[in-house]
């Protein structure tokens, strides 16, 4: 009934879904699966509390309440843990807290599990190393940890349960036609080099950054509508940056970025930038970047600033967000989906959100 291309989150959520429903699906997988930018976010299941902020209202809840549902069907995937904003005064406490409300019920978050304002000597106990001359309030609110990579596997293992038939290391290299349909998929083994076609009714090109590289397969006109941006994470021992929650902190270009502690690490990301050198999976990490993430430290912690070389580690992948000619900045971008009919009828699926992942394979 159904090809799926593409083995990241959005493929996987729609192989699973379709399969739940009754129908025939194979997924077929470039390279490896979640290998691309389903492996590479800040490995968090979370409405998206600066979305509200821009008036996003309908993104948010969708998403907030999608990771209600997630920690529902999957809590070893989903790790409840206090998201903390340190505040400088009590007026930024008080605003934020009335976002945070908002948020809350659009998630439709417990009272049991809603925010807490956190005064000066929780703030000594919960994150010693925080200035807390500069920042005397904290508001934490819950968001949950997950593992990126691995909720991919979960779904593909599901789908496959329920009789879904996937393969990896697999390209895509063109569409089976019967008049102006598409009827089929055509892919090469990158193993043993066989070439080979599976037919469908029905196919959904869900190959995340290269889900216009593929469309053009169908249409070598077809328009550009991807805006591919570049996000890095670091990792850092946690004995260098000792923090025991998640916090929120300000960059010098007044973004925000996370602090994760998990284990005996901590990772700090993510960086939001243009990318224009096309899809792959691994673009390079510039050391500015890790700079920049690194920067906002000594201005939030009693701390020395920590060099790019105490860095353990890094990860960066693309986003394939919907493009917007009025926006150039990436971070303006909105992170919601959409799905384009190709001239073939090839269903393609851009944009989108890790949170949302069930939502966006229930539309298709």
């Amino acid at each position: 009934d159904l090809i799926v291309i593409g083995g990241g989150i959005t493929g996987a959520g729609i192989a699973h879904n379709a399969s739940e429903r009754g129908l025939k699906v194979a997924l077929i997988e470039a390279a490896d699966f979640a290998s691309g930018t389903s492996s590479r976010s800040s490995k968090l299941i979370h409405g998206g509390l600066r979305y509200l902020e821009r008036g996003e209202i309908n993104l948010v809840r969708k998403t907030a309440l999608e990771r209600k549902e997630i920690y529902k069907l999957a809590p070893h995937l989903c790790e409840p843990r206090w998201m903390v904003m340190p505040m400088s005064g009590r007026t930024m406490l008080y605003s934020l807290r009335l976002g945070v409300t908002t948020y809350e019920r659009l998630g439709a978050v417990e009272a049991k599990d809603g925010h807490r304002a956190w005064s000066g000597s929780t703030l000594a106990e919960e994150e010693p190393a925080l200035d807390r001359k500069r920042f005397p309030h904290a508001l934490a609110y819950r968001e949950y940890l997950t593992d990126d990579a691995r909720l991919v596997l979960g779904n593909m293992r599901s789908a496959v349960g329920a009789g879904v038939a996937v393969l990896n290391h697999a390209p895509v290299t063109g569409f089976v036609r019967e008049g102006e349909t598409a009827v089929g998929a055509e892919a090469k083994c990158a193993i043993s080099g066989r070439e080979f076609a599976v037919r469908a009714r029905l196919i959904i090109n869900a190959a995340g950054p290269w889900v216009e590289a593929l469309q053009r397969r169908e249409d070598e006109q077809a328009k550009p509508f991807l805006h591919l941006s570049k996000g890095v994470h670091v990792c850092l021992p946690a004995s260098v940056l000792p923090i025991s929650n998640l916090l929120v902190l300000d960059t010098q270009d007044n973004r925000r970025i996370f602090a994760l502690r998990r284990e005996d690490v901590v990772y700090l990301g993510t960086t939001d930038d243009t990318y224009e050198r096309g899809p792959q999976h691994w673009p390079e990490i510039e050391r500015r970047e890790v700079e920049y993430l690194l920067e906002p430290i000594p201005r939030h912690f009693t701390l020395d600033p920590i060099a790019p070389e105490q860095v353990i580690s890094a990860w960066a992948g693309l986003r394939p967000l919907l493009a917007d000619p009025t926006k150039k900045n990436p971070s303006e971008l909105s992170r919601r989906d959409e799905l384009l009919t190709g001239p073939l009828g090839v269903l393609s699926v851009a944009g989108g959100k890790l949170t949302g992942y069930r939502g966006m394979a229930r539309r298709v």
